[in-house]
């Protein structure tokens, strides 16, 4: 069965949820306490933050589907402060990554992008997540800053960087 890509909406949060917790205990388990990864995301992926992110204007997300079941999401933020567009989230639960299903997700985060007149998609990866490093690198992703990032007690070296979008990418 195909896997099908689209907008969220407010009724696909807990399938989000759920892709969350699960990658993040897959991918982040090995050094980050699970305690720690579940304090952070009671408090920013609980469903009340989750439908104010919705509702900000500034984020968009798209769930892929396989059938009913969730195999994978993207969320994206247009961070205003910052005059930079976001992948703050891409995840895709572990047995169907490998698919292709986060090169369509991310393609779909980047037509945001476009549309709201950016001409870049910027991300943070965490360093000891070294198999997204190279996937992100294979995709055209330039990383060029760092920066701590804390998941309950546990902070984190961030790489940041971007990717051209639109009529700048056409090189990749």
């Amino acid at each position: 069965m195909d896997v099908v890509i689209k907008e969220w909406t407010m009724d696909d949060l807990p399938d989000v949820q759920k892709v969350t917790l699960t990658t993040w205990l897959a991918t982040y388990g090995s050094f980050i306490p699970e305690s720690d990864l579940r304090a952070y995301f009671d408090v920013h992926y609980n469903l009340e933050a989750m439908t104010a992110l919705v509702k900000s204007g500034s984020v968009d997300g798209f769930i892929a589907r396989r059938g009913l079941d969730p195999v994978g999401y993207v969320k994206t933020n247009d961070n205003a402060k910052e005059g930079r567009f976001y992948v703050t989230s891409l995840y895709i639960l572990p047995e169907f990554q490998g698919l292709g299903v986060g090169s369509r997700l991310l393609a779909a985060a980047e037509s945001c992008a476009v549309a709201r007149g950016k001409d870049r998609v910027w991300l943070g990866v965490m360093v000891q997540n070294a198999e997204s490093l190279r996937w992100y690198e294979k995709q055209g992703f330039i990383f060029v800053e760092e920066a701590p990032f804390t998941m309950g007690k546990t902070t984190v070296l961030h790489r940041i960087g971007y990717r051209l979008v639109g009529r700048q990418s056409e090189h990749y």
